[in-house]
């Protein structure tokens, strides 16, 4: 069954589609926000995004950009604008089609087979880059060992970087001081040692210049900040 994901702040609009495209045998999943649905698209690799170009926390076009740095998964954006300008610059930056609100579920459900049945006959298989993660601004790239924010590259040392990259890695989920120490700084034993508070405390001054990303849970674990 294929799989398609919906990001959409309209939660009535999101759960109707949503029942909509159930109905027509489609695996479906819905994201109310970016942040959640980058780490869903990168986990489960859906077959087509339905996107509103309307998300309060983000411009649509830079949302689009970032897509397109790990994955060509096929995009139809759904929007209320229906302007020649919005419509050109979506299909522009590599959205597949478009269509504006309101809109009939029988028309977006004909544009989702065409583009679908497009992609098997080109035997496009969506793709998601496992070596590229993202997070609010921040991006890394696990091939060249280097950090983004807004497209800029970090100066980070090569333990910021680690420590960074494995906090990314595991989405939203505690990471313990232990594994960060052992895993990422290489103490194989240590009781206690303010060497992580330190280099904790140097990326955060790197990279929480516009949002606390880095929070600190009970002191002795970290997670991403939602």
């Amino acid at each position: 069954m294929q799989k398609i994901l919906i990001i959409e702040d309209d939660i009535w609009i999101s759960n109707s589609l949503k029942l909509y495209l159930e109905n027509s045998n489609y695996e479906t999943e819905i994201c109310h926000n970016w942040w959640k649905a980058i780490e869903k698209i990168q986990k489960t690799q859906p077959d087509l995004i339905i996107l509103d170009i309307n998300l309060p926390e983000k411009d649509w076009m830079q949302i689009c950009k970032e897509l397109r740095v790990f994955s060509n998964i096929p995009v139809v954006m759904l929007t209320a604008r229906d302007s020649e300008y919005d419509r050109v610059s979506g299909l522009e930056i590599w959205a597949d089609d478009y269509i504006a609100k309101p809109f009939s579920p029988r028309e977006l459900l004909a544009r989702i087979h065409t583009i679908l049945k497009r992609a098997i006959v080109n035997n496009d298989k969506p793709e998601v880059n496992e070596n590229i993660l993202i997070f609010k601004n921040i991006k890394i790239d696990k091939t060249k060992k280097i950090a983004y924010i807004d497209s800029k590259e970090i100066n980070l040392t090569k333990n910021e970087y680690e420590l960074l990259e494995k906090i990314m890695s595991e989405d939203w989920k505690i990471v313990s001081r232990e594994i960060l120490m052992t895993e990422v700084l290489g103490y194989e034993n240590y009781v206690y040692d303010r060497t992580l508070d330190t280099h904790i405390k140097n990326l955060r001054k790197k990279i929480d210049i516009w949002t606390d990303v880095i929070l600190t849970v009970r002191w002795e674990w970290y997670r991403l900040n939602k």
